[in-house]
């Protein structure tokens, strides 16, 4: 009997899990903001707009978009897609609900939509620049969780005079110890909410007193008494008050702390409130106890895949290497992006990756970003400019001089650097995203040994295949089959039998491409505005996406044995738009779908993947 993940329930719980990740981690969020952006008042638009203007006037992270709706939904239906595919779906359904708005309406909401889909993943000042427009008539979850300190700290914010947030927007500065006790200390509390709260509060209330540079001072050191306050229960009493000094003068903690004592007939009335609602509410029904909450898995959404790879490229025979190293050769000479991360750069992060294994996580994560901004730059070959450079390499300039050094000799440095060193560097370097950065590090933590012994072509292709594998629904599926081809024969990521008969002859077609058929492939195309919308529509939901990936798989380790360079590239893209149109074309007309066929037509006639009729007797 078939196991109940191939059966109908399957495919029921699978349908299920699609519709409720359609628009990433945060799905209920978003489609509640889509609703309730849509039922917004007139007047709740004009402040809406009003707040957004005030904001802009201090905010120093452009919340002022100068894309216009059109431009914004033509980045949505193009098919090299900019933007990661739970923001396009979303964006899709947001347009069309707001259809009937201005322009300026649009984009507002646009700019809150796509911080609420990445707000795991985004600083809480530079999200609640772009959500506070909406704040006050959506409120957003976790907001009524707040502890009481912080409850008191966003009221005092509230009576603020104009003088008491121009001493907030003095400069200042705390000792380099307690800045690093914060930062593990915020670490160790990534899900509390007090800093975005504050953040929040001190934007709306901030423009109105204080405009330019003046009034964003202010907010960041609100910002900052929101973070300390969130992570206030990790921290000693002498580096709560190191941290808290630039607020103390204006608001001091000790203020935040006072219980304010309520009458005793006000008491009373409320427990006899309180009584009353328990004696007359109706007996509640009994429900199940909610399921404990599970750890986000290791290698992020696609555990089970990367697992699988990292236990079979340690198992790959000097045979298959050789094919893999041979393939890559050959992808890299119809891709026009070369190298993703030179050897330099891959051998940096894996001695970082080696050298900050004690740490904690969240540290692991900013030294991992701070390592390969400085890689880049070193291996930019005058690509950046110098101000750029001397940007990513502030971090490790104390302990690292880089005017003689090359990426060989900047990862021979790097595996020299001890604990304390590695503490300071994540300190000072750029700040990570730990929901998308962790599984990476997670990822080339296990792959250490086995890289150790391997040349600089093996581990550079094998670093490529696994960033692709932890990222592979961020990455259009040509460009995830681009990093993962060399791979795709001897650790497949694609189940034949879940793309279609339809689909898996279309793939088989692009793995028999001849030398003529490649060069008719290779010729320019255009598609009409009209066929790209209908065809955006039809694979919205995301169920296209294993059909075109495979198709780009099959189309990247094939074209280059037939034709190389740009023409090899541009074949290679057409083979897999023909994959996303073979598998949308159940949502598609028939004359829809041949006129989407036109550019396939030459090379992989439509009727020839239509099944074979039965012999008769």
């Amino acid at each position: 009997m078939a196991p109940a993940s191939h059966g109908l329930l399957g495919r029921i719980q699978r349908a299920n899990d699609d519709a409720s990740h359609r628009f990433g981690p945060r799905t209920a969020e978003v489609e509640a903001f889509i609703v309730a952006a849509a039922q917004l008042t007139p007047w709740q638009w004009r402040q809406v707009l009003a707040t957004k203007r005030l904001v802009a006037s201090i905010s120093k992270e452009g919340a002022g978009s100068s894309d216009s709706a059109r431009s914004i939904q033509a980045s949505i239906r193009s098919s090299e897609r900019r933007i990661s595919e739970p923001i396009a779906r979303a964006g899709e359904v947001l347009f069309d609900t707001l259809v009937k708005r201005t322009e300026e309406k649009q984009v507002s909401a646009w700019q809150a939509m796509t911080a609420l889909v990445m707000r795991s993943q985004l600083p809480a000042l530079k999200f609640a620049v772009h959500y506070v427009p909406f704040a006050a008539f959506i409120s957003l979850s976790g907001s009524d969780v707040l502890d009481p300190r912080t409850l008191r700290f966003v009221d005092s914010l509230q009576a603020l005079t104009r003088e008491q947030l121009s001493a907030l927007a003095r400069r200042w500065r705390i000792e380099p110890a307690a800045s690093r006790a914060l930062l593990q200390a915020v670490a160790k509390n990534r899900e509390v909410k007090s800093e975005e709260a504050v953040a929040l509060a001190a934007l709306a209330l901030v423009p109105h007193l204080l405009t330019g540079d003046e009034g964003w001072s202010a907010v960041r050191t609100a910002v900052h008494g929101g973070r300390v306050l969130g992570a206030i229960g990790e921290l000693t009493p002498a580096e709560v008050g190191e941290v808290w000094a630039p607020l103390e003068a204006v608001i001091p903690l000790a203020s935040l702390s006072e219980v304010e004592t309520v009458p005793a007939g006000e008491r009373v009335r409320t427990a006899v409130n309180n009584a009353i609602n328990k004696i007359t509410r109706p007996p509640r029904g009994r429900t199940a106890a909610p399921a404990a909450a599970r750890p986000p898995a290791p290698y992020g959404p696609n555990h089970a895949e990367v697992a699988a790879f990292i236990k079979g490229a340690a198992e790959l025979s000097p045979i298959q290497w050789l094919r893999v190293l041979d393939r890559r050769k050959l992808v890299a000479s119809v891709t026009r992006e070369g190298s993703a991360e030179p050897a330099g750069v891959v051998r940096s992060i894996l001695a970082t990756l080696e050298g900050t294994r004690d740490l904690d996580t969240y540290t692991r994560c900013r030294a991992f970003a701070a390592v390969e901004r400085a890689g880049f730059a070193i291996e930019s070959h005058g690509k950046v400019n110098l101000d750029q450079v001397r940007q990513m390499l502030a971090p490790f300039e104390p302990v690292i001089a880089f005017q003689a050094l090359n990426g060989g000799g900047f990862a021979h440095r790097v595996a020299s650097l001890d604990k304390a060193e590695w503490q300071r560097i994540a300190a000072a370097g750029p700040d990570a995203n730990e929901e998308a950065v962790a599984p990476l590090v997670n990822a080339g933590t296990a792959l250490i040994d086995f890289f150790g012994g391997r040349s600089d072509d093996e581990a550079v292709a094998a670093w490529h295949a696994v960033s692709a594998l932890v990222q592979r629904h961020h990455l259009t599926p040509i460009k995830f089959a681009a990093s993962y081809a060399p791979f795709a024969s001897a650790i497949p990521v694609t189940n034949p039998r879940s793309l279609g008969a339809m689909v898996s002859r279309y793939v088989t077609a692009v793995g028999r491409l001849g030398a003529a058929q490649c060069a008719v492939l290779a010729r320019p195309w255009q598609l009409e505005d009209a066929l790209s919308s209908v065809l955006s529509g039809a694979i919205a939901d995301g169920s296209s996406r294993p059909g075109e990936e495979a198709a780009a798989l099959a189309a990247v380790v094939t074209v280059p044995m037939r034709l190389a360079g740009s023409g090899g590239w541009a074949a290679v893209k057409t083979a897999a738009f023909g994959g996303r149109v073979i598998a949308a074309r159940t949502r598609l007309t028939a004359e829809q779908l041949e006129s989407l066929w036109k550019p396939i037509q030459p090379a992989v006639p439509l009727v020839s993947l239509n099944a074979p009729a039965k012999s008769k007797r």
